[in-house]
């Protein structure tokens, strides 16, 4: 009960920040930068009233890929024949048999037979236990960035997007690296989780406070998995950033939308527009 109390008070004094959307500008342009969630549950739209100023000020939106792409059934059998084995090997060949055991386990306690995934990759299996996890959490909306691209697209402004599908679909499938049975029981830990952590992250989210998402979220992601943090999230950020920069070159005003966890600590992609000079204000 006092750990709920202080999680509320928190949250309430929270809320002195407005939205994780913020304004970049140089000179006497402007561009605008919105974090992103996946998956929303139908409560929590409408979303901020920032989303939709930056949207309605912006000519074109980007998005971290293509997300019409990722709908796609050339897509999706492209991302089965990644990420599900094709050699004859089964999940439980790269997997020790402890943490297969508790794999299947958890699996049977939410009806799954893990018989059924025998050919999936720890990378895909990873994700099917989140998604299963947020689905019965009631997370069936798209999330902001869906919900805007399909937005733009009937309203006939401009897309594009930082990375293809397939590029997306390899960082995915290279998940865990050799690591892969730590990262299965990292995915059964953080699972069990999921109902405070994406509670909290949804809090902070609509706060758009990234000090307190990195120090109460990301930074434990970052010391326990260093390699997935920096091929997922920094390596990416410094991929990004000379497109965005390249963005102030031109009349248009932009809209980014990338997942929130690109926003927030060192090397964030708003971390390194800020200590390039340009100036940064929430909405």
């Amino acid at each position: 009960m006092l750990k709920q109390l202080v999680m509320l008070l928190w949250m309430l004094s929270s809320c002195a920040h407005s939205a994780s959307v913020w304004q970049v500008s140089k000179d006497d342009h402007s561009i605008y930068i919105g974090g992103t969630l996946h998956l929303l549950s139908p409560a929590d739209f409408p979303l901020p009233e920032a989303y939709a100023t930056a949207y309605n000020n912006a000519d074109k939106l980007i998005f971290e890929t293509d997300i019409g792409g990722l709908n796609s059934t050339e897509f999706q059998q492209d991302m089965l024949q990644r990420l599900t084995y094709q050699d004859g090997t089964q999940l439980k060949d790269t997997l020790s048999e402890s943490t297969y055991n508790a794999l299947s386990t958890h699996l049977s306690q939410r009806h799954l037979d893990i018989a059924k995934m025998a050919h999936y990759t720890p990378a895909l299996m990873s994700i099917t236990l989140s998604i299963t996890e947020l689905r019965q959490m009631g997370l069936t909306s798209q999330g902001v960035d869906e919900f805007y691209f399909f937005r733009a697209m009937m309203d006939g402004k401009t897309l594009d997007w930082f990375e293809s599908p397939q590029q997306q679909l390899e960082y995915i499938a290279e998940l865990g690296g050799k690591d892969e049975d730590q990262m299965i029981l990292y995915a059964l830990e953080d699972v069990q989780q999921l109902p405070d952590s994406i509670a909290e992250l949804k809090a902070l989210w609509l706060s758009g406070d990234m000090q307190q998402l990195y120090s109460r979220q990301a930074s434990q992601f970052r010391t326990d998995f260093p390699t997935i943090y920096q091929t997922l999230l920094i390596e990416r950020n410094l991929q990004w950033l000379p497109m965005i920069e390249a963005m102030f070159a031109n009349t248009t005003t932009e809209f980014v939308l990338v997942g929130t966890m690109h926003l927030s600590g060192a090397d964030s992609v708003l971390d390194l527009l800020q200590r390039k000079g340009y100036q940064i204000v929430q909405l």
